[in-house]
């Protein structure tokens, strides 16, 4: 049996609701730390610490620098298939 990158990264998702909230938002559109805070209803260093997290893991990456002091992250196509295979292996 082969692991994929994919499976790998839902089963980080399945570890952490944080996780899955940021990624569900960031497959809807690109978006701050801070913005996603907000619509989550979350802590901003809880948002920032799962961002660094998926980021290193290639869930996330950066888009573009929103302003000089945030940046603007969006979910990767790897961010993508592991939030479909964790939704489909939830069920």
């Amino acid at each position: 049996m082969s692991i994929s990158w994919g499976s790998i990264a839902s089963s980080l998702l399945a570890r952490s609701g944080v996780r899955k909230a940021i990624l569900f938002q960031l497959i809807l559109k690109p978006m701050t730390p801070s913005e996603i805070a907000s619509v989550e209803k979350k802590h901003l260093s809880h948002v920032s610490r799962a961002l660094s997290e998926m980021r290193r893991q290639g869930l996330v990456e950066y888009h573009s620098a929103a302003s000089s002091r945030e940046r603007l992250y969006k979910a990767t196509e790897l961010g993508y298939m592991a939030l479909v295979l964790y939704m489909r292996n939830a069920r």
